[in-house]
């Protein structure tokens, strides 16, 4: 699938309402300074994507192919503006891969913040900025994902998750 190298990678479908063109152009922007990173584009194309010789399009992969693509990665992109679960930051953390997201994603947002395991942009120069730190400083990719680990581990294992449920219905119950 040609991932291999310093990569970056967005998991999801590649549209225009998913915050990709604005991904697309603002790493068009890092790219030109700091060239030596590819883009890795996983899942379903609805829009047209720029030749780039940074851009790699490997599709829609299975689900362990996907995992591994993730844990590979030196981070993951969420361009999504309002992803309601945030599914590709906790795919991302549970295999240790840091996540740079869009800052108009709450819940991106809050998970970014509560696990101390990702970066958030708002803008272009936030964008490149974020990435070239994450890029550059291994040290705290390695931190970052660790915290993301951590985090997946104690709000998303299954024993967790239960216990959650288990307490809402039983408060249910009382009221």
């Amino acid at each position: 699938h040609r991932l291999y190298g310093r990569f970056v990678l967005h998991s999801g479908r590649i549209e225009p309402d998913n915050g990709c063109e604005e991904m697309l152009e603002y790493f068009d922007s890092y790219a030109a300074a700091d060239g030596e990173v590819a883009l890795v584009l996983m899942g379903i194309k609805l829009i047209k994507v720029p030749e780039q010789p940074y851009l790699r399009l490997p599709g829609v992969l299975p689900d362990r192919e996907r995992m591994t693509a993730y844990e590979a990665a030196d981070v993951t992109l969420a361009p999504e503006p309002d992803e309601l679960l945030a599914t590709t930051v906790l795919e991302s953390f549970a295999v240790g891969t840091p996540a740079l997201v869009n800052a108009r994603n709450a819940s991106a947002v809050d998970h970014c913040r509560r696990a101390n395991a990702g970066l958030y942009y708002a803008s272009r120069g936030e964008f490149t900025e974020g990435l070239r730190l994450l890029m550059r400083d291994p040290r705290l990719r390695e931190r970052l994902g660790e915290n993301g680990r951590q985090y997946i581990r104690q709000h998303y294992r299954w024993d967790a998750v239960l216990g959650r449920f288990e307490r809402l219905v039983a408060t249910t119950r009382r009221s």
